[in-house]
C-alpha cells in the first residue's frame, strides 16, 4: 500500500498549485508588549509585526497575562508559541506603521521552554536526515547513498528521499500531529534494501495521525508501531 503516493516514471513534477499566503500557521517567537509597543517577532525571519486588532479579545488578555510576570523590566520580550496569520498588505497607522505588517494571534500555546507544540518555523529551511527506525540505526552502504531525508521549504513545502525514489508535497501541522498530503514521487528501480527502506518510510508518511516532536536535533515521527529518527544536517553553502 503507498496511499497518497503518486508514481512517476520520470523527474519529480511540480506542484501546480502554491500555498496560499495569509492562512494561520505556528510560529516560534518573542512577543513584547508596553505602553507603545505589542509586537510578535517570529523566529524564522528578522520581521516584526503588530497585533492585529483582529486578535481575539481572550488571546489579546492571555498574551498580556502572560507577559507581565515573565518579565522584570518593561518591554522585555517573552518567547511564546502562537498560531497566527500574518498580513503585509493592509495599510497601517500609528505605531503599527514602524512594523512589517500585522499579525493575527489564533491560539496561544504558551511559553516556548513550558510547550512541545512543534511550529512550521522549527520544520521550515531545515533538512532532516534518517538517523534509525525502531531504535535500529540505517545502513546507509545498503541504501548505495539514497539516504532518506526530509527538506521543508516556504510554506511547508516538502521534497525529500525515502531510501530510492525522491518525492515533493505539503505536509500540515495539526495539534501535535503531522500529515503529510498527496506526494508526488520518480518510479526508479530499487534495490531490495531501498524497497524494504522505502515501504516504510512511505507507509508512515501516508498515515493520518503522525506524531510529531523534536528533542534537540532530533526530529521524531511515530505512527503506530513505527518511530523514524532523523537528525538535523542543513546544507551547507
Amino acid at each position: 500500500m503507498r496511499a497518497r503516493f503518486v508514481l512517476i516514471a520520470s523527474s519529480i513534477l511540480a506542484l501546480c498549485a502554491s500555498a496560499t499566503y495569509g492562512e494561520p500557521l505556528r510560529y516560534r517567537g518573542e512577543y513584547t508588549y508596553g505602553h507603545e509597543v505589542n509586537i510578535f517577532c517570529p523566529a524564522i525571519n528578522s520581521q516584526c509585526y503588530w497585533l492585529s486588532a483582529d486578535t481575539p479579545g481572550h488571546v489579546r488578555e492571555k498574551l498580556k497575562k502572560l507577559a507581565a510576570p515573565s518579565t522584570s523590566k518593561p518591554y522585555e520580550p517573552i518567547c511564546v508559541v502562537i498560531e497566527a496569520e500574518i498580513d503585509r498588505e493592509t495599510r497601517r497607522d500609528g505605531f503599527a506603521a514602524d512594523y512589517d505588517g500585522l499579525i493575527t494571534v489564533t491560539h496561544l500555546f504558551g511559553v516556548c521552554n513550558e510547550t512541545d507544540i512543534v511550529t512550521d518555523g522549527d520544520l521550515q529551511h531545515h533538512r532532516w536526515i534518517l538517523e534509525s527506525i525502531n531504535g535500529e540505526a540505517v545502513d546507509v552502504d545498503a541504501l548505495e547513498g539514497r539516504i532518506p531525508e526530509l527538506d521543508f521549504g516556504e510554506q511547508m513545502h516538502v521534497s525529500g528521499n525515502s531510501g530510492c525514489n525522491r518525492f515533493s508535497g505539503r505536509a500540515s501541522l495539526h495539534d501535535r500531529y503531522i500529515r503529510f498530503g498527496q506526494l508526488i514521487s520518480t518510479l526508479m528501480t530499487c534495490s531490495p534494501a531501498q524497497n524494504e527502506i522505502e515501504y516504510i518510510i512511505q507507509q508512515v508518511l501516508a498515515g493520518s495521525k503522525i506524531k510529531i516532536r523534536i528533542n534537540n536535533n532530533d526530529l521524531l515521527l511515530d505512527e503506530n508501531d513505527v518511530s523514524l529518527r532523523y537528525q538535523l544536517q542543513d546544507w551547507i553553502e
